[in-house]
């Protein structure tokens, strides 16, 4: 199943004992600022990545749907951020910027229950796919984007959270996708234009497509089940997402650059 236009919520504690949780801009909570000006985060297939932008990094998350309050469905997600590096105080100070719009925030177009997440062998694995590779060289085409995570652990962060849940609370009603990181490490993602190269004939240079695959299984190995029929991929209550990154356009040559974005793009 495939869930769009759905209110996405963050956990921004990383504390089982104390669970905040807050909406992100543009996701659909009418009261939220900037509502009606910010896009929503709707996208499945696609990331983008703005050529001036050096490292982009991510890490898997669990996304949760919560149908009036309930637990209802669970996927693999990830969490995408652009890291920059000041020196303060207390050493070197690590500023996230995210962007939860559109092409950032990807949804799983495959679910799976909450009984198969619960499973003690379900777990999630990420990998990055190119799809122009030279197979006269027997060139890779795959490789390990996320090692294999234990999903035990933060079920049970799940279960807290689900027990502070009250008729007050803003996903007491309504559909609502909430995303649990599974890691404090962050890693960075391979730049797309690395695939570059210059074909024979025409002289030009093409980029290699580029893929992220994750998956959340009981299946012992996720990489069998990157050639899998999707039929048999269904059957095997995975869930999946993939995800096309792509160059952009530099954001600082944007004329429409919003305010809060020119001290990642201008300074």
């Amino acid at each position: 199943m495939i869930m769009l236009n759905v209110p996405r919520m963050k956990k921004s504690s990383g504390s089982a004992s104390s669970l905040v949780m807050e909406p992100i801009y543009g996701a659909g909570v009418s009261d939220l600022p900037y509502n009606g000006v910010w896009v929503h985060p709707t996208t499945i297939d696609e990331l983008w990545w703005p050529k001036d932008l050096d490292t982009l990094q991510t890490r898997p998350v669990l996304n949760v749907l919560f149908k009036s309050g309930v637990l209802s469905y669970v996927s693999v997600g990830f969490d995408v951020r652009v890291p920059r590096y000041k020196h303060g105080q207390d050493g070197i100070e690590v500023i996230s910027w995210r962007n939860y719009g559109m092409n950032s925030q990807p949804i799983s177009r495959i679910w799976t229950s909450l009984s198969i997440a619960m499973e003690k062998l379900f777990h999630v694995e990420g990998f990055i796919l190119l799809e122009n590779y030279d197979e006269s060289k027997n060139t890779q085409n795959r490789e390990v984007l996320f090692p294999s995570i234990d999903v035990q652990a933060v079920m049970q962060k799940v279960v807290t959270f689900v027990g502070e849940v009250d008729a007050l609370s803003p996903i007491g009603e309504g559909f609502h996708i909430v995303s649990f990181p599974m890691s404090n490490i962050w890693v960075d993602v391979p730049n797309p234009e690395l695939g570059m190269r210059m074909d024979e004939e025409s002289g030009e240079t093409n980029g290699a497509t580029f893929k992220i695959v994750c998956m959340a299984t009981s299946e012992p190995f996720a990489t069998k089940l990157l050639d899998m029929d999707e039929d048999l991929l269904t059957m095997s209550s995975t869930s999946v997402l993939e995800v096309v990154v792509s160059r952009t356009a530099n954001g600082r040559d944007s004329p429409y650059l919003p305010e809060p974005y020119k001290e990642l793009y201008l300074s």
